[in-house]
């Protein structure tokens, strides 16, 4: 197995290799040089170790680009911030070290990645639900998927799972030539198609559509059974999840739920909609959802209206993770000509909105991937 090291620190470099091959680890390679170092990589070699620290904006940007050829690379650095910690998981790498590097914490990281399988990726599955209609999924769904792609330079794939009436391919103004129903039969029949192939990218980006069945009596043959079966090969191939549900409750839409790794639970300001978002809130609790998965999204926010974020927060007992602002004509423009709201205006209150709440949503995802213990 071999092993690359990337260390512009001629010293911290022989300490590495010197650690790996006490380990037993002896196919090993060091580049000071980062733009050899980085060619070398494209060979796809077993795991890589590189060293960020003191790395300029075009560097830092091509270890972005190791989760191409490797997806055993461990990140190091003398700055281990938090923020510095996020960053390098949000490059990709499977574990951060910070230097000096202690032998134990060098083996043990070596080791993890060794062991890490690629058909075992980690992903993230996320939903946008309400058990309320008309309170704007969709359109949270279909922007916070596109910004996710832009931001982390990611794949992720949408899947749009109001089975019944789902919209997101007539928000993007794509017509797929593949949906769920067709997808789903075709992993029962074991089909070795890859999936991507069967998801419909959103022009040139990382984004990927699944769109609902085209005829409605197609979603009465998707089982719990065959979401987990489909979810679980998505798995494999994206980062990150999207899932647009409907507002029912039913048997697909828990398991769903239960699969999700976060959901973004969505709700506007009006009494109506805060009692069913506080009926929802304790049917969570009643499935024992970890503390984190459920976070509570406030859509077509307005700063002046009478029920305030505080008011909400304390009848739902829940702590508000984004407010989207109320800008109807901006949407509108969007969903009429079939685009994100970032297509639109990048400078919009609600375009800016999207884009923070990927990143930040990128972010605590990685720290949640960790422990920290600096």
């Amino acid at each position: 197995m071999q092993i690359v090291i990337l260390d512009k620190n001629d010293n911290s470099a022989k300490i590495t290799k010197s650690y790996l091959l006490e380990a037993g680890y002896d196919d090993l390679l060091i580049f000071e040089n980062f733009e050899a170092g980085f060619e070398y990589i494209k060979k796809q070699p077993e795991i890589v170790l590189v060293d960020i620290t003191n790395l300029s904006e075009d560097e830092l940007k091509k270890v972005q680009e190791i989760k191409n050829y490797t997806q055993k690379f461990i990140i190091t650095s003398y700055d281990f911030s938090t923020d510095n910690i996020v960053k390098a998981l949000r490059m990709g790498a499977k574990d951060f070290l910070p230097k000096p590097i202690l032998r134990d914490d060098l083996i043990r990281a070596v080791k993890l990645v060794e062991n890490y399988r690629q058909n075992e990726k980690l992903s993230e599955i996320i939903s946008v639900y309400s058990n309320k209609g008309g309170i704007g999924k969709t359109t949270i769904a279909v922007n916070l998927a596109s910004e996710l792609a832009n931001v982390t330079g990611e794949k992720v794939a949408l899947v749009d799972l109001n089975l019944q009436l789902g919209d997101v391919s007539t928000f993007l103004n794509i017509k797929p030539a593949f949906d769920v129903g067709y997808v789903i039969r075709k992993l029962v029949s074991k089909n070795d198609i890859p999936i991507e192939k069967m998801l419909e990218q959103y022009k040139d980006t990382g984004l990927y559509i699944l769109s609902d069945p085209s005829y409605i009596e197609q979603s009465e043959s998707i089982t719990p059974q065959l979401i987990e079966k489909l979810f679980a090969k998505l798995r494999q191939v994206f980062q990150y999840i999207i899932v647009d549900l409907s507002s029912n409750i039913d048997p697909n839409t828990l398991k769903i739920l239960d699969l999700s790794d976060k959901i973004m639970f969505t709700t506007i300001v009006n009494i109506p909609s805060i009692r069913n978002a506080q009926r929802c809130l304790n049917l969570f609790k009643s499935r024992n959802y970890p503390k984190n998965k459920v976070k509570l999204v406030i859509n077509r926010y307005m700063e002046n209206d009478e029920i305030t974020a505080s008011d909400i927060e304390n009848t739902l007992s829940e702590k508000i993770y984004r407010k989207i602002p109320n800008n109807y004509f901006t949407i509108m423009e969007a969903i009429n000509r079939g685009v994100t709201v970032w297509e639109v205006n990048p400078n919009s209150n609600i375009g800016s909105c999207f884009r923070e709440f990927a990143s930040d949503l990128a972010d605590d995802i990685a720290e949640e991937s960790i422990e920290l213990t600096l």
